[in-house]
């Protein structure tokens, strides 16, 4: 049975009786008024400190500072610490120039990134060299093609370097307490057991910047082990090469011998729509696509089957819509095991 806070003027008027007994008329103008005052003030701050520190024992109620000492805890490694993109410039220059490592260089927006090793140019005065963002976080992410110029020049090498095709990626930001949270609930719920599928789930999502993860047993044959991840927070949510394999790199470190390990990405698995809505303007379509969205986001899980009927309850569901008209998908979408839904947009009949 839960117990109930007394209210401040609850604990004013218990005070207050106690102190006067039978004849509280007579400590209405006495000093004992303040008294009874003042004691209830303080017994009301100890009833909210009692109800504080009842919340700082669960995961699912306490404040920020005690869920991170929860999760140093329980978590290995803890909460996830933003992590730096890295990539692969190219370089011109004269024949044999040298570029070493820790040398910087910058974007127009002046972001930072530093040489990884040391590199030497060939006989026609190009190369490649490795590169880190100076600050962790997403903002270190460039597409292929950026420009970067060097801080300071080098000598007998050209002021520019260019981001190759491969892109700068794999930053990811500070886990947030609200994923961090999650975390620390799920290892209540998922406890170790030597290598079964949450035990993997949670491996994987130990790596900074995963956000999901999936296991199949036997997804190659007995004796195999299909993990598959996403990284919701990048602008593309399915991992790259370099992704894939820093995830196999941590989960190989962790996992018993035995099962033969795949770490792959989901298949993106676009699901277009096509409908008539009723009334058709422009904010019950947004409202539409917003819902559809939504439901994806949702029940949108790896392998799933996503169910006509709900697709049609989402359209119904969404604002200001009166009837609608669903053309496709025409049924149930059924995805392959290592497919994942999202949204493949809405043409309009």
């Amino acid at each position: 049975m839960p117990f109930d806070v007394p209210t401040l003027p609850t604990l004013i008027q218990r005070a207050v009786s106690d102190l006067a007994g039978s004849a509280s008329d007579a400590l209405r103008r006495s000093d004992a008024q303040a008294l009874a005052r003042t004691h209830s003030g303080a017994a009301h701050l100890g009833y909210g400190y009692l109800k504080w520190i009842s919340k700082q024992l669960f995961s699912d109620t306490c404040d920020e500072d005690m869920l991170i000492r929860q999760a140093n805890l329980r978590l290995d490694g803890g909460r996830k610490a933003a992590q730096s993109s890295t990539g692969k410039v190219t370089l011109s220059g004269r024949a044999t120039a040298v570029v070493d490592a820790d040398v910087q260089m910058q974007t127009e927006d002046l972001i930072v990134y530093v040489t990884t090793e040391s590199a030497t140019l060939d006989a026609t005065g190009a190369g490649t060299i490795g590169v880190k963002a100076l600050v962790p976080g997403k903002l270190g992410d460039l597409d292929a093609g950026t420009v970067l110029t060097f801080v300071s020049p080098v000598d007998a090498v050209s002021d520019t370097a260019t981001v190759t095709v491969d892109g700068i990626t794999g930053g990811s930001d500070q886990e947030s307490i609200e994923e961090l949270r999650q975390r620390v609930n799920a290892s209540y719920r998922k406890q170790p057991m030597g290598g079964n599928v949450d035990d993997y789930e949670t491996w994987a999502l130990e790596v900074p910047g995963v956000t999901r993860a999936w296991v199949r047993r036997r997804y190659m044959g007995p004796g195999t082990v299909g993990l598959f991840f996403v990284r919701d927070d990048d602008e593309d949510p399915f991992p790259g090469e370099a992704e894939i394999a820093a995830v196999k790199t941590y989960v190989e470190g962790k996992r018993p011998l035995g099962a033969e390990l795949y770490v792959l990405s989901p298949v993106n698995k676009p699901v277009p729509f096509v409908l008539h809505i009723s009334p058709d303007t422009g904010a019950v379509r947004a409202a539409v696509s917003a819902s559809l969205q939504d439901l994806i986001n949702s029940e949108g899980d790896l392998g799933v089957t996503l169910l006509h009927t709900h697709i049609d309850d989402a359209i119904s569901q969404a604002t200001g819509e009166n009837d609608h008209e669903l053309t496709a998908p025409p049924g149930n979408v059924t995805l392959a095991v290592n497919e994942l839904p999202t949204f493949g947009g809405i043409t309009w009949e």
